[in-house]
């Protein structure tokens, strides 16, 4: 039975190795749904590859930057977390909102307190957006803003306000959402990022729309298509397009908004962008009926409803339906009536007292929250501007005696290092006399009050930076507040050293010491203690320097304690 599971395992690892190669006969057993359901079956080895197989998939959809790789080491709720992240990414790619939603609150528990969490929620909010429930999308789009505000990061913020703001409007609520995206806006170009700005006025222009002033609506929506149109990003600038074309029909240009329209429609077509589509369906129908063109509004209505019905978008289906009823109550007021209880149902659903009060909520949390930030900083401003000459006397002085304080205590702890090391020297005296050549203008008996307070500082800092390894000549002459090139003349001065060599001997002094005094350390222990990453480069700097034999007497000053 155990060789017959074994063959099995390689059988299917050899499966799944090939099945790449079977792609493009397979396209039904390549998609999205077969393999998540494998997964949800699958376990061990065989789960790891399937989930490495969904992300090979994802790559070719161009949803991630590289292909994404699993080991079987990786634990079984961060590799569900990234399956269905990434799956919920797809079908909000494809449009296919509901399964997008799902899959993403799947994925958000197993999110909470990493990187991706703010990501996660985004999707959320978006995805609830799409399918009109503005309550949750709302919830998910101010937790997103909270984290994303955390970061400080001007682009991550101005993202979650655009789809704060693209709630607001789609509960019909732009006065509301006119706050967010100035502050959007403002955010955006803090972060220099053309495409996000472009996005950011688009969405202005649909809350100044909304609002009636149209003027401002096609300023807006100008600055966003020049912006796509320098980035270059055709199907963009067809939304931004789709977008115009509203203000135009508010400013009663019919025959402008035709043709803007005439020519995205197709183009949305061709790249089966249904939610774009329909909603470019629904703006045509709009520009006709106001021409009184109903008989052919009728059609563009008819199948912007068949787009969103599929899509679960009420809001946008609701615009449609409405847009039919108005279309056909002079040539069939049956079927316009069918169309108008539709939309009374869907407008009941979707701007119930319950949503409204959800939302006033956040947006008085959000209120708050600002007019919070803006009074501080005011209150901030105030206090610098009146306390600045009495906090800069304080703090020159704090930095004085703190500097002295520091000075002081380094020189105690030196001090200290020294009587303990002479102490435990059975005749330092004679040591000395043996390890300094005639003539040695090094010996402590040489050095001056000034230099001996030099080397017992440069002890310290070694000292404190050896458990981190940090101890480069350039951070300890950050340390001490000089310069690399001024380290290195005084410490050849003083000790005829460089100041490497200088604080190789200190690290295998103190190594020396930790050999004698605690045998019981590993030679791996010794090396971490004394700064070296591994006990190979300890051993090989040990056998370099010559620590038969005490280091030069200079170098008494850094004796140390246990």
């Amino acid at each position: 039975m155990l060789k017959r599971e074994v063959l099995l395992k390689v059988l299917l690892s050899c499966l799944w190795a090939l099945m790449p190669l079977a792609g493009m006969c397979a396209s039904l057993t390549d998609s999205v749904s077969v393999y998540l359901s494998r997964f949800e079956q699958a376990d061990g080895v065989e789960r790891t590859a399937v989930a490495n197989r969904l992300m090979r998939l994802f790559y070719q959809e161009e949803l991630s930057d590289e292909v994404i790789v699993f080991t079987d080491a990786l634990p079984s709720d961060s590799l569900c977390q990234q399956v269905w992240y990434w799956s919920a990414e797809h079908y909000y790619a494809v449009q296919d909102f509901k399964q997008a939603r799902t899959y993403a609150q799947r994925a958000l528990p197993l999110c909470e307190g990493r990187s991706i969490e703010a990501d996660c929620l985004n999707l959320l909010s978006l995805s609830c957006f799409r399918l009109s429930d503005y309550q949750q999308a709302a919830e998910y789009a101010k937790r997103c803003y909270k984290l994303d505000e955390r970061t400080g990061d001007p682009d991550l913020m101005s993202s979650s306000l655009n789809t704060l703001a693209g709630i607001y409007i789609g509960a019909n609520q732009p006065k509301e959402a006119e706050k967010y995206i100035l502050k959007g806006i403002e955010y955006a170009r803090q972060a220099n990022n053309p495409r996000r700005q472009a996005v950011l006025l688009g969405m202005a222009s649909e809350v100044y729309h909304a609002m009636g002033n149209d003027a401002e609506a096609l300023s807006y929506i100008d600055k966003a298509c020049k912006v796509e149109e320098e980035q270059g990003t055709e199907e963009r600038l067809m939304v931004r397009l789709a977008q115009k074309a509203s203000v135009l029909v508010g400013m009663h240009r019919y025959q402008e908004a035709e043709q803007v329209l005439a020519r995205i429609i197709p183009f949305f077509r061709q790249r089966d962008n249904k939610h774009s589509l329909g909603i470019a369906c629904n703006k045509m129908g709009m520009t006709l009926l106001s021409q009184e063109r109903e008989t052919e509004a009728v059609p563009y209505y008819r199948e912007a409803a068949r787009m969103f019905v599929s899509l679960g978008d009420m809001r946008n289906e609701m615009h449609a339906r409405r847009g039919l009823y108005e279309s056909l109550w002079t040539s069939c007021p049956d079927s316009a009536k069918i169309e108008l209880d539709r939309f009374n149902e869907l407008k009941d659903s979707l701007y119930s007292n319950a949503t409204a009060e959800s939302l006033a909520r956040y947006h008085a949390e959000f209120g708050t929250d600002q007019l919070r930030m803006e009074n501080e900083a005011q209150r901030h401003r105030a206090h610098t501007y009146l306390w600045m000459g009495i906090l800069f006397v304080i703090l020159l002085v704090a930095l004085v005696w703190m500097g002295m304080h520091r000075r002081m205590r380094m020189r105690e702890e030196a001090l200290q290092t020294i009587i303990e090391g002479l102490k435990k020297d059975d005749n330092p005296e004679e040591e000395l006399a043996k390890d300094t050549p005639d003539g040695d203008e090094a010996s402590p008996s040489a050095l001056d009050q000034a230099d001996r307070l030099f080397l017992s500082q440069l002890v310290s800092f070694v000292m404190k930076g050896m458990p981190k390894g940090d101890v480069t000549v350039e951070s300890l002459a950050s340390d001490m507040c000089i310069t690399r090139g001024q380290l290195n003349r005084k410490v050849k001065a003083v000790t005829g050293i460089t100041t490497q060599q200088y604080v190789l001997r200190i690290r295998m002094e103190y190594a020396c010491l930790l050999l004698r005094q605690s045998p019981e350390l590993s030679i791996f222990d010794v090396s971490c203690r004394c700064g070296f990453d591994d006990a190979t480069s300890f051993s090989r700097a040990f056998r370099r320097t010559n620590t038969a034999k005490r280091p030069p007497n200079n170098l008494q000053t850094s004796t140390f304690a246990s």
